[in-house]
């Protein structure tokens, strides 16, 4: 069964580069991830229940795709499709998006990256690197809701790292497309709104600092 797998994958993946040009690269990646657990006094009558996690284990499960095209002079165009799933019913995370954790393209130069589409936030980006436990269901977007929902529709972004310092900002014409506030991912907004110049916009700046040691 791995072996057969492995075979449709790299046909797969090999399909997709083939048409590219020699320098061009895609790269086919994911990961699944859940576990059972143990929930006590799960409902107003005190009863406990075992299940698996309606979102995620440890890491959320995901697949995707990556991509990178040679231009010349240090340019090279990108892209990522990133679709988040959930193990346990079989269906799309982030509100039921085919490519709700990531979808954008850009291009990338020794000054940084430009890229356009949905994407994290910069306020995402900044804490991710201070989360201990990870970004499980457990972690700290259980403590503050903004963190799994620290994605942007119709966004540009911004990011480039100079000698251990990076700089990033990131705006939104209209956060969220689809929105409907009721799953991880989501706000209640529904992309642009005519003659309102803030309604639903995003914006988020990043400067970080990051040593061998310390950040």
């Amino acid at each position: 069964m791995q072996a057969s797998t492995r075979i449709l994958l790299c046909s797969a993946l090999c399909a997709v580069s083939g048409a590219a040009a020699a320098q061009s690269s895609v790269t086919l990646y994911g990961i699944i991830d859940t576990g059972i657990e143990y929930v006590s006094h799960a409902n107003a009558a005190g009863k406990s229940v075992f299940r698996m996690p309606s979102v995620t284990g440890e890491l959320p499960s995901r697949w995707g795709l990556r991509g990178n095209e040679d231009l010349g002079g240090g340019y090279s165009a990108v892209f990522t499709l990133e679709s988040g799933f959930n193990v346990r019913a079989g269906d799309l995370g982030q509100g039921g998006r085919l490519f709700g954790r990531q979808a954008f393209v850009g291009i990338k130069s020794p000054y940084g990256t430009v890229s356009f589409g949905r994407q994290y936030t910069m306020t995402y980006l900044a804490l991710m690197g201070a989360d201990l436990i990870g970004p499980d269901i457990y972690g700290l977007g259980s403590l503050d809701a903004y963190v799994p929902n620290a994605r942007a529709d119709n966004s540009v972004s911004y990011l480039g790292t100079y000698a251990g310092v990076t700089l990033g900002a990131n705006y939104s014409f209209g956060r969220d497309a689809v929105g409907t506030g009721n799953s991880p991912g989501q706000g209640t907004c529904t992309g642009s709104v005519a003659g309102h110049a803030t309604e639903c916009r995003e914006w988020s700046v990043m400067l970080k600092y990051d040593a061998p040691l310390f950040g």
